[in-house]
């Protein structure tokens, strides 16, 4: 992986404005891991691709996050700041292939692969139930060493399965513990890196749009060449403008 320039980014962001979450934070990976298939990133885990959206997002905004909720009890709302660091479950791995795993459980073999993003794809646009995308992760089954259908594995074995999937994938379901001060109700809370970050780069992108005509305008500057400057040096000439 590397780091994007403000150029890249903001390209990716402009192809993605009528495009699916999924599809256009697969884009921003691929750009990320210099790979020119956006299968490669697509056949990651949910957890592994959250992984390096962490880190890109660590990248460009840092790793603090400032955070928003509305109490369910009271309506209050509340903020406060986390670390990225502590959602880090598992280390970065290097490699983009996706990984087999076997489930050995009362006389049955599952080979599996965990559930990625074009898994998440299905359950949205085609409204696929949780028990077609798991049957989906299987490789092979095998009973007392025989070759056999995905339709003989009971309650029992779905159930392991899933467990074990999210052992190995922890990075794929990220939650949050809240507490409300107001009333003092607590709740827990998915965090989803890709629409967090996204929001990030929206409200980023037309920032720096504006920026660049400012500049633009005033300087006569084209927009590679502000671009190419550094955020900081960027930011100076904005203040001295607004001064």
């Amino acid at each position: 992986m590397r780091p994007l320039s403000s150029a890249e980014v903001l390209d990716i962001w402009e192809e993605g404005l009528e495009q699916p979450l999924i599809e256009k934070t697969l884009h921003l990976l691929a750009r990320s891991c210099s790979v020119s298939e956006v299968d490669e990133i697509g056949k990651l885990s949910i957890g592994e691709r959250d992984a390096r959206l962490m880190q890109l997002r660590e990248w460009m905004f840092g790793q603090q996050l400032k955070n928003t909720a509305s109490c369910p009890h009271c309506g209050e709302k509340i903020e406060w700041e986390s670390d990225l660091k502590d959602f880090n479950l598992k280390p970065l791995l290097a490699e983009l292939t996706a990984k087999r795993f076997t489930l050995e459980k009362n006389g049955y073999k599952v080979v599996f692969r965990l559930p990625d993003s074009f898994d998440l794809t299905r359950v949205v646009t085609a409204n696929e139930d949780h028990k077609k995308i798991l049957f989906g992760c299987i490789l092979e089954v095998y009973h007392h060493g025989e070759e056999c259908s995905t339709d003989v594995l009971n309650n029992e074995i779905c159930e392991a399965l899933m467990e074990r999937m999210a052992e190995e994938d922890p990075q794929a379901d990220i939650r949050m513990n809240i507490h409300c001060p107001v009333c003092s109700f607590q709740w827990e809370a998915s965090f989803d890196i890709s629409t967090y970050f996204w929001a990030e780069i929206n409200n980023w992108a037309q920032r720096m749009m504006q920026e660049v005509c400012l500049l633009a305008r005033v300087f006569g500057w084209s927009e590679s060449d502000i671009l190419n400057m550094s955020p900081r040096r960027r930011h100076y000439y904005v203040q001295m403008l607004n001064l």
